[in-house]
């Protein structure tokens, strides 16, 4: 990582052409994003990864465990695997869009198999992201849904 150094003396880090959350906007509140896969290696790598990047990530390793943590912590974003066992993405999709007040929660959906824009309709899921994912892309989209941080 490279340290750069702004004259109001507000640290940024830059790396991958992107810059990325520091001290500088630690007062900040961040976009809650919720991954759920059940794929733990997953789950590590990308809340890190969100961390890194400015955002709050929340995990659930269930589609069960997601309804729980949507109605707890109301997500900014969720980005669910499409291929769970058990409750599936599609089902937890279907369940969050048949709830009053998470019908417009911006849902993407992780998969290892390109989605086409009329499935994606059809589940109910405003886009997707494909494994393995670049994370500039991804970044970029969870951006485009969540909020932008407001000072707290």
């Amino acid at each position: 990582m490279v340290y750069v150094w702004r004259k109001d003396s507000q640290r940024y880090v830059v790396g991958c052409n992107d810059i990325r959350y520091t001290e500088s906007t630690a007062m900040m509140s961040k976009p809650i994003i919720l991954v759920v896969d059940d794929d733990l290696p997953i789950l590590v790598l990308m809340r890190n990864l969100l961390r890194e990047f400015g955002f709050e990530p929340v995990t659930a390793e269930s589609g069960r465990e997601a309804l729980i943590e949507v109605r707890k912590r109301k997500p900014s974003v969720v980005l669910i695997d499409k291929n769970m066992p058990g409750m599936n993405g599609e089902e937890v999709i279907r369940a969050l869009r048949a709830e009053p007040g998470f019908d417009g929660l911006p849902i993407l959906i992780l998969s290892g198999e390109p989605i086409s824009k009329s499935d994606l309709k059809a589940l109910g899921a405003d886009g997707a992201v494909l494994k393995p994912f670049d994370i500039r892309e991804l970044i970029a989209q969870l951006r485009s849904f969540a909020p932008a941080a407001q000072t707290a």
